[in-house]
């Protein structure tokens, strides 16, 4: 499967991460399941403190008793086992559902036997022609040459007609966002 990521996993992603797995058919390398039991007590119980210690001696099947301090300080010389009881966190509703169309998501492409409970779409790639510099003025020279044409009637008087007024619509525009921006 993939390596753990730098950042900490959120349970959907990690129940997400399980079910795929789980799909895949593939063993897992132990130190996978080593990070999703990581995963899950750190963000279910790591931020909250037991609501309860119990204790009992090893290895019996006594009830569990409320244990002391020093029950859970010294466990092992005493020989109990200690358990800690907490509240469980609620269930968050899903901030996005699945839209399921032939057994796969439409929105992040999870199919619906190991999808999460929220969708999470992949990021769009970015477009790489964002980036490169743009001024609306370099439209004002072809407009220009489209009315010209348009004048002459080089093409039919409809057309000629269409063009015309829309080319002389966006010059406008382009005189007011020049007024805008300056």
């Amino acid at each position: 499967m993939t390596a753990a990521p730098a950042q900490a996993m959120t349970v959907a992603a990690t129940v997400r991460a399980m079910r795929r797995a789980g799909a895949a058919g593939q063993p897992v390398p132990a130190d996978e399941v080593a990070a999703w039991a990581r995963t899950f007590m750190i963000q279910l119980y790591g931020p909250q403190k037991p609501a309860r210690l119990e204790c009992r001696p090893k290895h019996s099947a006594e009830p569990w008793m409320q244990a002391e301090d020093g029950d859970v300080v010294r466990a092992r010389r005493r020989g109990l086992d200690i358990r800690a009881l907490y509240l469980h966190p609620k269930a968050e509703k899903p901030t996005k559902a699945h839209r399921f169309r032939d057994g796969n998501c439409r929105d992040c492409g999870d199919g619906e036997f190991y999808a999460g409970p929220n969708c999470e779409p992949p990021t769009p790639t970015r477009d790489s022609r964002a980036a490169l510099p743009f001024d609306p003025t370099w439209f004002r020279a072809p407009l220009e040459a489209l009315i010209q044409i348009a004048t002459h009637r080089f093409i039919g008087v409809p057309d000629s007609m269409k063009w015309k007024s829309e080319a002389r619509y966006l010059l406008e525009r382009l005189d007011q966002y020049d007024e805008e921006t300056k």
